[in-house]
């Protein structure tokens, strides 16, 4: 599939388009409308887009993007009608096609170890969909390709499952760097010991960081001005009004 096919089919929600026309799954028999669940006192309408000996694409569109604790929640209800599946959230397209990219979440019942679990996988722009591209191969069937509801659990399984463990993988190995990075410009904490030895720096450094982690997530989530750029904005706001080394108390 060509990345421009790619992108133009999500950013315009067209997913079934995508897994039956370019990914060789199959039409759904019977009602595509599953029952509507109430979850947290949020009621949930899903469609079955597509499927593939048993294992269903679903589609769900909602205002915001769900927690992973509420799409916990719904698997426990989901899994009586759709065991095996992969669920894409959407928001509502803006009106007049302009407005930001494609906010959408993929979720995905997987094995880890004996155990049932979800892995996510969000993106809010093209570029974000990069990952998701990739496998996207790994997902698609030939049109004569004979295959059983194992064969596309094992696929299901390796495409999400290793790219779970990788971002996991990375994500840490880029809080380490960046923790050793940051430790390294502190002053004034202990400076007479030695850095990888200096607990108050280490400690400085990782409660730091953390916090500017929670503050990122809070802005992505629109709670701070319904900006999700809002950290970014409001430095720019402080240099353009208040000068270059003037720091924002209030």
């Amino acid at each position: 599939m060509r990345r421009q096919t790619f992108n133009e089919l999500i950013e315009s929600h067209r997913f079934r388009e995508l897994f039956i026309m370019e990914m060789g799954w199959n039409n759904v028999h019977g009602n595509a409308q599953l029952p509507t669940y109430v979850i947290d006192e949020r009621e949930v309408n899903i469609t079955a887009i597509a499927e593939r000996n048993g294992f269903q694409v679903l589609q769900c569109q909602v205002q915001e993007i769900p927690t992973s604790s509420f799409c916990k929640k719904l698997d426990l209800r989901l899994r009586r009608q759709a065991d095996s599946y992969i669920l894409i959230f959407t928001t509502p397209l803006p009106r007049g096609g302009g407005g930001g990219g494609p906010h959408h979440l993929w979720v995905a019942p997987v094995k880890k170890t004996e155990k049932r679990d979800l892995v996510f996988i969000e993106y809010e722009t093209l570029s974000q969909a990069d990952f998701l591209f990739s496998k996207i191969d790994g997902l698609t069937f030939d049109v004569d390709e004979h295959t059983t509801i194992m064969d596309v659990k094992e696929r299901i399984q390796t495409a999400f499952v290793v790219n779970s463990e990788k971002l996991t993988k990375d994500f840490y190995q880029g809080f380490r760097k960046q923790h050793a990075a940051f430790v390294k410009f502190i002053s004034g904490i202990d400076d007479d010991i030695a850095e990888k030895n200096n607990r108050n720096k280490q400690w400085y450094a990782s409660i730091m960081l953390n916090r500017l982690m929670f503050c990122y997530f809070i802005q992505k989530k629109g709670f701070l001005d319904n900006n999700t750029n809002y950290l970014r904005d409001k430095l720019a706001w402080v240099r353009r009004e208040q000068g270059e080394n003037r720091f924002f108390h209030s």
